[in-house]
């Protein structure tokens, strides 16, 4: 694509890095994952 194509694009031009692969599986912060899950399970999901 040339320049003035890209500038007009709605859609951003990004690269993912391969490496964000590693922490699929992971669970990162797991104190806050626990909360949550104790907050979901008492108040519930909100209504719309």
């Amino acid at each position: 694509m040339n320049i003035k194509k890209l500038n007009n694009a709605k859609t951003p031009i990004i690269t993912i890095d391969k490496t964000l692969e590693n922490y699929k599986a992971k669970v990162l912060f797991k104190e806050k994952l626990d909360n949550a899950n104790e907050i979901l399970k008492t108040v519930g999901l909100p209504k719309k």
